[in-house]
């Protein structure tokens, strides 16, 4: 193995950041809990895409001190996910000859951390001045908000695939993770599908309100994470001997 060097489980040092890295993921979803969910009015949704504008400002006026508050756990917690990131492709790498598949997590997840930074800058942005910009323009940065997480759905997707492919191509008892997590992805990755439908609709089921295109996806990714997390301080607890 031309992996990471665990040294039979001597090297502290990759077990304190391996157990970083899955704790992480845990604490991601519940800063995102707080300040998605309980404070920021991102899930459930405020408000449906088809309401006007006027009623968009209005309600972040209403509600802008809990949305203010809400949007810094939004950024702790999503930046979290590069730590969870880094723990997968290191994962990864253990049980790699080449670096082909850890690299490609590290390309993913860095795109996907990005990614999840800019919705909670656009949720923090719309919760500034409300009163002050145009109603269209915080109906904007919502819509902004919910394209990022939904519509984006070949970055997460395709995470998804790149950490699924080196645990069904490796040989038995050589996976990084155990193989029901490869088959776990590809669920995850599918069920992130219904994002891209946001485009088309501003009402039902398929808009960016609608059980399909956000609950759907939304759930898988958040149990996705606490799968990861789980996977990586298994594999800390195994390089530790």
């Amino acid at each position: 193995m031309n992996g990471i060097d665990t040294h039979s489980g001597k090297d502290h040092l990759f077990y304190r950041s391996m157990r970083f890295c899955g704790w992480s993921g845990v604490v991601a979803v519940t800063f995102f809990i707080i300040g998605g969910m309980i404070l920021g009015g991102m899930l459930p949704p405020m408000l449906s895409p088809d309401e006007p504008a006027a009623e968009f400002a209005r309600r972040v006026s209403d509600h802008v001190v809990a949305i203010r508050i809400g949007s810094v756990f939004l950024i702790f917690s999503f930046a979290l996910f590069g730590a969870l990131a880094a723990g997968i492709a290191a994962q990864t790498r253990r049980f790699e000859k080449a670096p082909a598949f850890s690299y490609l997590q590290l390309m993913f997840g860095a795109s996907g951390t990005v990614v999840a930074v800019l919705v909670a800058f656009s949720w923090a942005l719309m919760s500034f001045r409300p009163d002050e910009y145009d109603p269209a323009v915080v109906q904007m940065l919502i819509d902004f908000a919910y394209f990022l997480a939904l519509f984006s759905v070949p970055v997460f997707s395709g995470w998804c695939l790149v950490i699924a492919l080196p645990i069904l191509f490796a040989n038995e008892g050589e996976e990084p993770f155990p193989r029901w997590i490869a088959f776990f992805n590809l669920w995850a990755a599918v069920l992130y599908a219904p994002g891209l439908m946001i485009l088309f609709f501003k009402s039902g089921i398929f808009s960016w309100s609608g059980i399909v295109a956000l609950w759907i996806p939304f759930t898988a990714f958040f149990l996705w994470i606490l799968v990861m997390s789980w996977g990586i301080l298994k594999g800390a607890g195994s390089a530790r001997g």
